[in-house]
């Protein structure tokens, strides 16, 4: 246990490929309980700076929940992110071990910083809010289908499909309600989140679940984790405009959501935009620079524990 080991796990829906740098540890294991058990027993014969996981539509999550259970620094890269290093390795080839190894290179030269370890309460409502988009993805597709379904049976069993669907979604919005009731910070948190014009309960559940750093973090820094800061393109004489990217792709489209309601119905948000338009602005731009204000403002008001008041927003932005 002398050798600091930095740990990559490659994370697919059956199994766990796990290698180190410097080498030391390489390990398959099934991605079930057991397996997560037998990672973390292997983990514990090892000093450990950090473990980091790929994204990988959510099959990380339960893994990441078990490393920072068990007190291991832990992080969830970006892919594309944890891909461009590896082409920066010359690694073109792509297998399960491959990629571990990959992930080991990454947190040893990477250094990302690790995440707190969630409440439970806060877990759990990730999960409850995740559910519901899922449902609400599944529920738009099913009322794309009718707008097309010509045979009367088709349309009945869509009918019967959509109505069941919006029971089950009425059923996690209660559900979702009474966690954060039920838990003093996050109903404080809501609460003030939702005393901002355009932002309703589910924009709200979202950021409390998706973006639990908001309030506790420098304007620029939760700009970035949203994936709603510009960053500059330019190299010698060449200038391309200023785009976004990355960030957490759920935070942004429920921030998009909030920024189109608040463009009618914030004071602060409509006159910014209303200035945007004045000078010529194209849509997309300005309600990203929307999205951006708005979540600003957010997170000025969490870290000071204040509820919105529009001479206040206007300082804050």
């Amino acid at each position: 246990m002398s050798e600091t080991l930095f740990v990559g796990v490659d994370v697919a829906k059956d199994s766990l490929a796990v290698a180190s740098a410097p080498a030391g540890l390489t390990l398959s294991v099934p991605n079930s309980l057991e397996g997560r058990r037998d990672l973390i027993k292997a983990l514990k014969n090892h000093s450990v700076a950090i473990v980091v996981l790929e994204a990988t539509g959510g099959y990380e999550r339960p893994v990441a929940l078990d490393l920072l259970e068990a007190g291991f620094n832990t992080v969830v890269a970006n892919p594309r992110q944890v891909r461009d290093f590896a082409r920066g390795l010359g690694e073109l080839a792509k297998t399960d071990p491959i990629d571990a190894q990959v992930l080991a290179r990454f947190a040893q030269v990477v250094r990302p910083k690790p995440r707190p370890a969630k409440d439970p309460e806060e877990a759990d409502l990730a999960e409850l809010v995740s559910r519901r988009r899922q449902l609400v993805n599944t529920l738009t597709q099913e009322s794309n289908r009718l707008a097309m379904a010509r045979l009367r049976d088709v349309r009945r069993s869509i009918k019967r499909h959509v109505r069941m669907l919006e029971q089950e979604i009425a059923r996690l919005d209660d559900a979702i309600a009474q966690l954060i009731r039920a838990d003093e910070t996050l109903s404080r948190k809501d609460e003030i989140l939702r005393s901002t014009p355009g932002v309703g309960p589910q924009t709200s559940a979202m950021l409390l679940s998706h973006l639990p750093e908001l309030g506790s973090l420098n304007r620029q820094q939760v700009a970035a984790l949203a994936g709603v800061a510009p960053w500059d393109f330019k190299s010698g004489r060449w200038t391309d405009k200023s785009s976004i990217w990355g960030g957490r792709a759920e935070v942004r489209s429920a921030l998009f959501m909030a920024a189109v309601a608040a463009r009618q119905f914030n004071p602060v948000i409509r006159a910014f935009a209303q200035r945007l338009e004045a000078q010529g602005k194209a849509f997309k731009i300005v309600i990203t620079a929307c999205m951006r204000k708005l979540l600003v403002i957010l997170n000025s008001m969490l870290r000071s524990d204040s509820q919105w008041r529009t001479s206040n927003a206007q300082k804050k932005s």
